[in-house]
């Protein structure tokens, strides 16, 4: 099925839906994509075409980032950097997450699906956004894998189900892998069941072992949905 843009990116039916003429085909599961700082949904868009061959009864969202990049160019951004530091980094999550929200509202509506059949991708400043999810709501998702990223925010949602995988280059040097101990520490101590990968000699990227290693990670979290 190919893509279809919308207001806020571009939507992916499911696989087995490629007989049909719409985006609307029915869904088991949903997976939402979310880029890093300065690019925009087409990014991770083919992380969904890999993916989707072996999840069939999935769609895919890829989002462009709420608010236009600091830097121009034509990127997305989901909070500004702009003299961001350890002080006020939770609270440009925060306010971020509020527009995030909506649309990950709207998104379940439109597929009519419920947060246990949601799972979020993000690289980057997404992932920042999709465990700040994990961390602040109390719906959770079915999982998440987040490459490169870092947990930004406190751990208080009582919902601690949502399976976590967290990839990160050994060599990154945008966000050290150390925000990846750290990260895997503390939703480990918090009760969610966490894998964590670190993998050697790779940077602040999403490599082909990330994307074998996503996939694995969403067939975990989805592949029953997906054979509903």
């Amino acid at each position: 099925m190919s893509w279809q843009e919308f207001e806020h990116g571009w939507r992916r039916a499911p696989q087995d839906a490629s007989q049909r003429t719409s985006n609307d085909a029915p869904a088991s599961s949903l997976v939402v994509l979310m880029h890093g700082v300065g690019s925009n949904a087409r990014d991770l868009m083919p992380l969904a075409d890999i993916w989707s061959e072996d999840l069939p009864g999935t769609a895919f969202v890829s989002l462009d980032g709420t608010d236009p990049f600091d830097g121009g160019f034509g990127g997305r951004q989901w909070f500004s950097l702009r003299d961001v530091n350890e002080a006020n980094r939770e609270a440009r999550v925060a306010a971020a997450y509020t527009a995030l929200r909506r649309v990950l509202d709207a998104e379940l509506a439109h597929w009519r699906l419920s947060f246990d059949r949601l799972a979020l991708v993000g690289f980057s400043q997404g992932s920042i956004m999709a465990l700040h999810h994990v961390a602040s709501s109390a719906e959770g998702a079915a999982g998440v894998v987040a490459y490169s990223g870092r947990l930004a925010s406190p751990i208080v949602s009582s919902n601690r189900a949502t399976r976590l995988t967290l990839v990160h280059g050994e060599d990154d040097q945008v966000i050290p892998v150390r925000e990846l101990e750290a990260a895997a520490e503390a939703l480990d101590e918090a009760g969610y069941p966490v894998d964590a990968y670190v993998l050697p000699g790779v940077g602040h990227t999403i490599t082909a072992d990330g994307v074998a290693l996503g996939r694995d990670a969403l067939e975990r979290a989805l592949g029953a949905l997906s054979r509903d």
